[in-house]
């Protein structure tokens, strides 16, 4: 069991728990001591405890013995200020056991991801840079100029793995690259329009060429890239003219009805087709205060139209589906993989009996 402490600190962690927690969660059957030298490497647990520890943390004995794909690379959590260092951990935790499943797969198939970024060479010092290489990316993928569907499905199409996980209420998510493949994490509960704008920002995050500023200008470079990404998010999932299509070129006010037929249409939070309307100098900022205001206290718009549109990503599934039709893995670790109880992985893996032409 080489890889055991590392495994279940991972396992700990994804629960958000302490050691001591662990401990009470296991009805004191382990000592706080044991999972301390469990975890550093020092000892190994008995069969007996293997299963107890297996049971409280909802993973498979194999879970334990598994080797690591990769390293995570450092996280930022640069709008998530309010997540605790125990939050942050499990959210960590939850993407690299995710990822692991997904490489695996790939690997499997001997799939090789490749990510080019189109608009690298392009710099971007503030937000109508941002809007133009929103522009250039939306020509250079060939994605059009009408509302995009299933943002999730054609990032993973471009190569950029999207990553759904359960998390604070705090959180809408994050981007990373491992190795050369570029990783965006997305809160899986929140409303569908909240993901599809995360999920752009994120993309600017990840794309964007934006100036590094000297230290001290690095709190007002912070407020400055996010700036940026959000125009560059917004501007993506409002491509063109179509805002001004929408709401005209200059108005005094703007009604909440209007912002929500727009917001179930394309597919992005009210509040930013508001912030796209002031950057577009459609509204003075001092007439959309109201507006701000009355949505301060509802980060998720309830309330106030829903997008219908669904977010899903197909892509790991299918490839999940193909090793079982090729016989190349079976149920049972594919139900390891997706986390898909064998029974229901069953029906959807059932492969037709070929038929013989005379």
């Amino acid at each position: 069991m080489q890889y055991f402490g590392e495994r279940l600190k991972a396992a700990r962690k994804i629960k958000g728990w302490s050691l001591q927690e662990l401990v009470n969660e296991t009805s004191h059957t382990v000592s706080k001591q044991a999972l301390s030298k469990y975890e550093a490497g020092i000892m190994l647990p008995s069969r007996k405890i293997l299963q107890i520890l297996s049971k409280t943390l909802a993973v498979k004995l194999s879970y334990f013995d598994s080797q690591p794909v990769f390293k995570l690379p450092a996280f930022e959590f640069q709008r998530k200020g309010d997540l605790s260092v125990k939050q942050a951990e499990s959210i960590k935790e939850k993407v690299k056991d995710v990822l692991e499943h997904y490489l695996q797969t790939e690997a499997l198939l001997n799939i090789r991801s490749k990510f080019s970024n189109p608009v690298k060479p392009i710099p971007v010092p503030d937000e109508l840079a941002a809007a133009d290489v929103a522009t250039k990316l939306l020509n250079k993928w060939d994605l059009g100029w009408g509302a995009l569907h299933n943002v999730t499905e054609m990032l993973e199409g471009k190569g950029v793995r999207v990553i759904q996980v359960s998390s604070p209420d705090s959180f809408d998510g994050l981007s990373t690259y491992v190795g050369k493949i570029p990783v965006i994490v997305l809160h899986k509960d929140r409303p569908t329009d909240v993901k599809r704008f995360a999920a752009m920002y994120e993309l600017g995050q990840l794309l964007l060429n934006i100036p590094a500023d000297t230290e001290r200008q690095k709190i007002a470079a912070v407020a400055d890239r996010q700036k940026i990404c959000e125009t560059f998010a917004a501007a993506m999932l409002l491509p063109g003219d179509a805002l001004e299509t929408l709401l005209g070129n200059k108005r005094m006010a703007i009604a909440p009805g209007e912002l929500i037929c727009i917001k179930e249409q394309y597919g992005l939070p009210m509040r930013a087709i508001m912030q796209q309307a002031i950057f577009k100098e459609i509204i003075d900022r001092k007439n959309a205060n109201a507006f701000f205001k009355l949505i301060a206290d509802n980060a998720d718009e309830t309330g106030l139209g829903n997008y219908t549109g669904q977010e899903k990503v197909y892509r790991f599934d299918r490839m999940v589906y193909r090793l079982v039709a090729e016989e190349i893995i079976d149920v049972e670790k594919a139900a390891d993989l997706t986390g898909i109880a064998i029974e229901e992985l069953q029906k959807k893996v059932e492969v037709f009996e070929a038929v013989v032409q005379d």
